[in-house]
């Protein structure tokens, strides 16, 4: 498992390229004291990952797969992560991603499938804004059009 965020990205005003952290992918659990969340939305630590399947951070995979007797995979080193926040975090990312993300619509704790720049992505909005999950092959791509969009919307 990689134990350090590649690539090295430097945060801007609105983009924060995460530390590494432990996710998990979550398939057809069973009881396991999961409060899991319904499709379009996340709970806590646990996001919506399409049909029978969710992402889960901050867990020991081991631990997880014996209570929830569900398949677990480990995808700490295959996905990326990027925090958009701020006043033009949504203008940053309407650029970018084909959803409607105003707060009538894709409210805190909704989560969405979906591409940013031609990437696929998953998305979910937290208190502070938006958390992009990636392909970690596709993060440099990613954060380059992230940056432009930036630079887009806050000119200087």
């Amino acid at each position: 498992m990689l134990e350090a965020s590649y690539p090295v990205l430097a945060a801007t005003v609105a983009i924060t390229p995460l530390p590494f952290r432990r996710i998990c992918s979550l398939a057809s659990p069973r009881a396991g004291g999961l409060d899991l969340p319904g499709p379009g939305t996340r709970r806590g630590n646990i996001i919506w990952n399409g049909a029978n399947s969710w992402l889960v951070l901050d867990e020991d995979e081991a631990s997880l797969a014996a209570r929830t007797q569900g398949a677990v995979t480990g995808q700490s080193d295959g996905l990326f992560l990027f925090a958009i926040s701020g006043p033009s975090a949504r203008e940053i990312l309407k650029r970018l991603v084909p959803i409607d993300l105003r707060a009538q619509v894709f409210p805190e704790d909704a989560a969405a499938i979906t591409h940013a720049a031609h990437i696929g992505v998953r998305i979910w909005r937290e208190e502070r804004g938006f958390i992009l999950a990636c392909f970690r092959s596709f993060a440099d791509a990613l954060y380059h059009a992230l940056r432009e969009a930036e630079e887009a919307v806050m000119p200087g």
